[in-house]
């Protein structure tokens, strides 16, 4: 009985560290929405918001997300004015099957399998003669909600009197156009570290200081951002770095985020993580006045009454309902209603019990006795004095990483760093990252490519006492006696040795 007691009891209170991702889409989850063309949409998934059902905004209309609940991920939806946002079944891809309109309608004779046919477009001339259906019958095939996507497409495919005149290549650039304007799909794509920064790269990069997913693939693997770690992380990149270290440590650790102004711009974009409650705790804000400061802005003592700690001591669980508030609560008629008006107010009362204030969010960067293991800096001000204001906060032999826009100010940086003697192993880098088009037959790059995805700063801190960026010259001459130095360099010493041997005993 007491097993059946504990599994009952697992079963209705799991574990927040050890519960799995589902692979189905959660009420009031954030997913994105991507098209053929490449273009991504957020869309958080609610049955109802406030008593109306929420919307995306997609070519100017708005769609029901209602639907999106319950739908596992990878599913593809197609468009349709009248019903909204359809799932389609498993298999179907974001751009159609157009075989059957490739099959030509008159003669196949110089027609070849391989693609090696005598047809070409030379003959093609632009000049809007080709097509027999009208800019106006076109639009009112669209506006009639009775006609599928895949209808006009092959009607407009087949008033073409040029289609069966062009190769094969052409035919299937000319349906995918054709497709993507009157058929459009998406899929259905969970928001992850990867999928959000891309969606905001393509979007506006400028906002995200160019920003790429690769880049900030190659940011988390430097500084060794892992589950138990406490990382210290400066970005103003819209909160994709804070999230993706939450969502790469998993609840375990800490990650002290900087922030500037009154409060963290950024907040509505780490809702868009799906960070589990473990995962959304582990972020501890810290305002940069705490760990910035110089003659005109002089550093922020954490002195006197913490009036954030006594409002919280002041609470006492169960917390008691002010009167005005029991009123409130008698005068809801539905017992259902008034659980979910007990639940939410639990459920604020936790949130201030249990979340940290900001001077003790700050003593624990400043005053703790555990340094951090990981510097993160992804920010648009300058990296020199960025990187020196918060290094003493950074434990030895630990990795920094530094994101920049541009190389010249990281190259001032390495170079500071080098005659100071404060980290080893520095390196700046960039990536160059091109897409393929993977097709049969037609397998080259894409004529279009990001030019840069920004620079890249790592190193190890040294320590300050007895730390050594580099070694003596005469340790490194006796060093490189021992293993022979380049090559052929041992055989020419130990050849000056012998003949010098050889001389004495002569003599």
């Amino acid at each position: 009985m007491t097993t059946n007691n504990t599994d009952l009891t697992m079963a209705e209170d799991p574990d927040p560290f050890l519960t799995a991702q589902s692979t189905r889409v959660q009420e009031g989850e954030f997913v994105l929405l991507v098209f053929a063309d490449n273009r991504h949409a957020f869309a958080q998934a609610l049955k109802h918001q406030r008593g109306k059902s929420p919307s995306v905004k997609i070519n100017k209309r708005s769609y029901s997300t209602s639907i999106l609940v319950g739908l596992p991920y990878g599913t593809v939806l197609e468009l349709n004015k009248q019903s909204g946002l359809v799932p389609l079944e498993e298999g179907e891809d974001v751009l159609p099957d157009f075989d059957e309109l490739m099959q030509d309608d008159g003669d196949n004779d110089n027609f070849d399998k391989v693609h090696n046919e005598e047809k070409d477009n030379r003959h093609l001339v632009d000049d809007n003669t080709s097509q027999a259906i009208t800019a106006k019958e076109v639009l009112k095939m669209k506006d009639d909600p009775s006609l599928c996507g895949s209808k006009i497409v092959k009607t407009i495919v087949k008033n073409s009197a040029s289609f069966n005149t062009k190769t094969s290549f052409s035919k299937a650039k000319y349906i995918k156009k054709k497709q993507m304007k009157y058929q459009p799909r998406c899929r259905l794509v969970r928001c992850t570290s990867s999928s959000i920064c891309q969606a905001l790269y393509l979007k506006d990069p400028r906002k995200i200081m160019n920003l790429r997913e690769d880049a900030l693939a190659q940011i988390l693997s430097y500084s060794n951002v892992s589950a138990g770690s406490k990382v210290l992380c400066f970005e103003t990149t819209m909160g994709i770095v804070t999230g993706a270290c939450a969502q790469r440590m998993g609840g375990y650790g800490i990650i002290h985020s900087i922030f500037t102004g009154h409060a963290p711009s950024f907040i509505d974009m780490i809702a868009r993580f799906n960070l589990s409650f473990v995962e959304h705790s582990s972020i501890q804000w810290v305002h940069a006045g705490y760990l910035f400061h110089d003659k005109d802005h002089p550093k922020e003592e954490l002195k006197g009454e913490d009036l954030d700690l006594a409002e919280r001591n002041k609470l006492v669980w169960p917390c008691p309902l002010q009167r005005h508030t029991e009123d409130y609560l008698l005068s809801i008629e539905s017992e259902k209603k008034q659980r979910e008006f007990l639940q939410r107010r639990c459920g604020r009362f936790a949130r201030k019990l249990t979340r940290p204030t900001p001077d003790e969010n700050a003593m624990s960067v400043m005053d703790s006795g555990k340094k951090c293991d990981s510097l993160i800096i992804a920010s648009s001000y300058d990296p020199i004095s960025t990187l020196f204001a918060l290094l003493p906060y950074l434990e030895t032999s630990c990795p920094f990483v530094i994101f920049f826009e541009y190389m010249e100010p990281l190259f001032e940086c390495f170079q500071k760093l080098q005659d100071e003697k404060l980290a080893i192993n520095l390196r700046l880098s960039d990536t160059w990252m091109r897409e393929y088009q993977i097709l049969p037959n037609r397998t080259h790059p894409n004529m279009n490519m990001s030019q840069n995805g920004g620079f890249i700063l790592t190193g190890v801190k040294l320590c300050p006492v007895h730390g050594k960026n580099e070694l003596d010259d005469d340790l490194m001459k006796e060093i490189r006696l021992r293993i022979g130095g380049r090559r052929g360099k041992k055989r020419k010493q130990e050849g000056v040795t012998t003949e010098s041997s050889s001389k004495k005993q002569s003599k």
